[in-house]
């Protein structure tokens, strides 16, 4: 059986872009998922949203807390997550429907500790997409030895 992998995702006010994100994260094809939501004290229909997504998945946990910020709220989720990997993604962000997989496949193929991928962004007073894709593959790997760091 796969590894679980604790998808963290921040939000605050999030209305506009929350489903997309949170149905992308729910339909991929690597199931064994957790999914936190981490409330950061919205006053939009944010909480609702949570709540809904919640009732129809028991994959997904809301946590509501008092606004701290993106990095606190990230921390929250740390704090709560109980898969052997971590994913975060931001409110606005969506999945390929592979995207999970192909990272869970590369850390396991390369004995990679983390993973990070190409993405693109969408400009919405553009109606364009921005493409942000490295070249190749790059990994290092790092080995603890006894008496130090090699």
């Amino acid at each position: 059986m796969n590894e679980k992998i604790s998808v963290i995702i921040p939000v605050y006010n999030d209305e506009k872009y929350l489903e997309q994100c949170v149905e992308s994260v729910l339909t991929q094809s690597y199931h064994n998922l957790e999914v936190i939501l981490v409330d950061d004290g919205s006053t939009d229909a944010t909480p609702a949203i949570c709540e809904d997504f919640r009732r129809q998945d028991d994959r997904i946990r809301v946590i509501y807390k008092q606004n701290e910020g993106v990095g606190a709220s990230r921390n929250t989720g740390l704090a709560m997550a109980t898969g052997d990997y971590i994913l975060f993604i931001d409110h606005d962000d969506w999945l390929l429907e592979d995207h999970i997989q192909k990272l869970y496949d590369l850390l396991k193929k390369n004995q990679a500790d983390i993973a990070i991928g190409n993405f693109s962004r969408f400009l919405e007073e553009r109606k364009a997409f921005s493409f942000s894709i490295l070249e190749g593959q790059y990994f290092e790997k790092i080995i603890l030895l006894q008496n130090g760091l090699k």
